[in-house]
């Protein structure tokens, strides 16, 4: 799903490129698209979480690779590469920055309560006893 969510933003930009916009403004455009088609599409089929509340976390996330998408893309037009080409040079490192970026900072797993229980009972021999675990800290009672 992440290729296609990056072929339909490159699409869009192509397309305003061709028409006449510029390379920035074009990215700008293709961004603010993406960013509100893509949340639904990387979260629920890429990362497989529901978890509507990392929306906020979602577009500040993607803020940061914005900017460095159009530095990378300015940079790259300013060295006398062509649009088209620099648009598509650029999309192999922010494909993999906004992986790392959404699958450890924006849809990260969390363990719950009860993996942590089970991790410590089979993994490091402890009986969950009358443990109290909350946030992966434990305290006796």
């Amino acid at each position: 799903m992440g290729a296609a969510n990056t072929a339909f933003n490159y699409g869009i930009y192509v397309v305003l490129i061709y028409i006449g916009l510029g390379h920035i403004a074009a990215a700008s455009i293709s961004f603010a698209i993406g960013l509100l088609v893509n949340f639904r599409t990387q979260g629920n089929l890429v990362f497989k979480t529901r978890n509507k509340n990392s929306f906020k976390l979602y577009v500040v996330s993607w803020i940061g690779i914005y900017f460095v998408n159009i530095g990378s893309l300015d940079l790259l037009v300013r060295m006398g590469v062509n649009s088209y080409l620099a648009g598509a040079l650029i999309i192999p490192p922010i494909a993999i920055l906004a992986f790392l970026v959404l699958r450890f900072v924006v849809f990260r797993q969390t363990k719950t309560s009860s993996e942590v229980i089970v991790h410590r009972f089979y993994l490091e021999g402890e009986p969950p006893g009358r443990e109290n675990f909350i946030c992966g800290t434990s305290f006796q009672w």
